[in-house]
C-alpha cells in the first residue's frame, strides 16, 4: 500500500459506496440500529500513514469525559478525538504497510465503525444515565 490511489482500489474492492473528495476517500456502512455511519479514509505521504475517521454529530459532554479518557486508554486500536467543529470523532492511524489487503482495510473500517457505535449508544443513554454507569457498562 502507497498511495491514495491504492485505497481506492481496495474499497471499490469492499463494494461500499464511496466518493473522493479533497484527497480523501468518503464512504459510508450501513447499520442496521443507526443507519448509515460515514467514514473518512486518508493516506499521509509525509508520515506513510492512513487514518480512518468517523466523525460524528456528537458533542461530547462533560459527564463523558471520563468514559473517553478510559476507551482511549483501554484500546488499542481506534481514539476518541474532537474535531475540527468541536464534535467527537473516532480516529484509527495506522502506517501504510499494515494495510496490504482489502481485507487489512475493512477490518480497520469495521474497528472504527464500532467504535462510534459505541459513542452512539451512549449518547442514546444521554447525560443523566451516563453519570451513573460506569466506562465497562457498555
Amino acid at each position: 500500500m502507497s498511495k491514495l490511489a491504492d485505497l481506492e482500489v481496495m474499497v471499490r474492492a469492499l463494494g461500499l459506496p464511496y466518493q473522493k473528495k479533497d484527497g480523501n476517500i468518503l464512504l459510508s456502512v450501513k447499520d442496521k440500529k443507526y443507519g448509515e455511519i460515514g467514514v473518512v479514509v486518508s493516506y499521509d505521504e509525509n508520515t506513510n500513514s492512513v487514518r480512518i475517521t468517523a466523525p460524528l454529530d456528537v458533542e461530547p459532554y462533560h459527564e463523558a469525559l471520563s468514559w473517553f479518557l478510559s476507551e482511549n486508554f483501554t484500546n488499542t486500536t481506534y481514539k476518541y478525538a474532537i474535531d475540527y467543529d468541536g464534535f467527537v470523532a473516532v480516529v484509527y492511524d495506522l502506517p501504510a504497510n499494515c494495510i496490504k489487503s482489502a481485507r487489512d482495510l475493512r477490518e480497520a473500517i469495521v474497528e472504527v465503525v464500532e467504535g462510534a457505535k459505541k459513542v452512539l449508544e451512549r449518547t442514546e443513554a444521554g447525560p443523566e444515565e451516563e453519570s451513573h454507569s460506569s466506562p465497562s457498562s457498555s
